[in-house]
């Protein structure tokens, strides 16, 4: 009897088992069979689902994260000086200033203070800028006062003109390579090179430059040339008598006394002229020049004082050393503060010296010997380069002194 049920509750779970499998495995295909056939059809009597208890996720444990570290690019330290492009495209190394000091009666060693600008670079240097300064320039204060103004636009005034004369050596030197062999075109350039035609009536430079003839050939590019040296040579002058008016009321104004030539500041409290400070011979005045040294135009913030190696400079007035040191073309300067003149900070600079007998910081009485002539830097010979600035803007010594 217990084999016989057994049996029959065997047969049956069996067969309860065949039927349900296959229904099963078709609901887990009927989402996809759906989409393409359509629904599917249901069964009758429905076939009961067995019921699965899923148990709840176990929540997984908070893990701490450390922060990550920062990461800072790699530092390449180098004991050379960053490197500059020189005009010829290859790179040359900034030179080191010196860390100390110059020592009273000590010599000062070249690129203490700057380089000094080769004559061999000044030309690549004026053709890419012809306002270049191959000198190194100090600063300057505001321009707050009418002399002041007066003087900054000086200065402004003798940059273009440095600039002007720059270009204008330049454009006679391509007028010089031009090919100018004999025709009746090169009558046109004399024309406007002297300004009135052959025949004697007045040339029209727009004429003969628009004329055919000249166009896009040798003679042409001649007439061009020299129709701009025309025009720059016409505003060159409206720049120099420019420069003439400003020079002029500022010498009145230095000249009128006791005006600004009096050292309004001096250490002891007196007022004092600017005495000369070697009894050299006048060799180069202040303005714009052609530079001895690097033969192109630069201007000169100075006078040239000629005098043999080793001549004792003395100090213009009682002061306090501002400068003392190796300064690019200047050579071995030294620039001394004495007050201040017409609301502006005066101050006397000693250019291209063998030897510098003071320090910066250092008091100075006027008369007191500060130096030794001599032919550093951007120099041609020996002498002092001898500079009067107000407000850092160098001004004619000579009214000064």
């Amino acid at each position: 009897m217990n084999r016989r049920w057994i049996r029959t509750t065997l047969v049956s779970v069996a067969a309860t088992t065949a039927l349900v499998t296959p229904v099963c495995l078709a609901a887990g295909s009927g989402t996809a069979t759906a989409r393409a056939t359509g629904p599917l059809p249901s069964l009758s009597p429905p076939l009961p689902l067995p019921s699965v208890s899923v148990p709840l996720p176990v929540t997984p444990p908070q893990v701490s994260l450390s922060p990550l570290p920062s990461l800072r690019p790699p530092t390449h330290t180098s004991s050379s000086a960053p490197s500059t492009v020189s005009p010829t495209g290859r790179p040359t190394p900034t030179p080191r200033r010196s860390p100390t000091p110059v020592r009273p009666g000590g010599a000062v060693t070249p690129g203490a203070g700057g380089p000094t600008v080769q004559p061999g670079s000044a030309a690549s240097l004026i053709t890419a800028d012809p306002g270049t300064d191959l000198y190194p320039q100090p600063p300057v204060d505001a321009a707050d006062t009418p002399g002041a103004r007066r003087i900054a636009a000086l200065t402004d005034v003798q940059h273009r003109i440095q600039y002007l004369q720059n270009v204008l050596a330049r454009t006679r030197a391509d007028l010089a390579r031009v090919d100018r062999t004999p025709d009746p075109v090169l009558r046109l350039l004399t024309a406007l090179t002297s300004g009135t035609a052959p025949d004697g009536d007045p040339a029209s430079p727009l004429a003969a430059a628009d004329s055919p003839e000249v166009v896009d050939s040798p003679a042409g590019r001649a007439v061009a040339l020299s129709g701009a040296i025309t025009s720059g040579q016409a505003e060159l002058t409206r720049r120099q008598r420019e420069e003439a008016r400003l020079r002029a009321a500022i010498d009145h104004d230095v000249r009128r006394g006791p005006g600004p030539a009096v050292v309004a500041e001096p250490a002891d409290g007196r007022a004092t002229r600017l005495r000369r400070p070697l009894a050299g011979r006048l060799t180069s005045r202040y303005g714009t020049r052609l530079d001895p040294y690097y033969h192109v135009w630069q201007v000169h913030p100075g006078v040239d004082l000629a005098a043999p190696v080793g001549t004792p400079i003395v100090a213009a007035a009682d002061g306090r050393v501002s400068r003392a040191g190796w300064y690019g073309g200047y050579g071995n300067y030294t620039c001394v503060d004495h007050g201040r003149a017409d609301g502006q900070r005066l101050s006397t600079c000693y250019g291209h010296q063998s030897r510098l007998l003071v320090v910066p910081g250092q008091r100075v009485r006027a008369g007191q010997v500060i130096g030794l002539v001599g032919s550093t830097g951007a120099s041609t010979g020996p002498h002092l380069h001898f500079e009067v600035r107000l407000g850092g803007r160098a001004v004619d010594p000579l009214p000064w002194i």
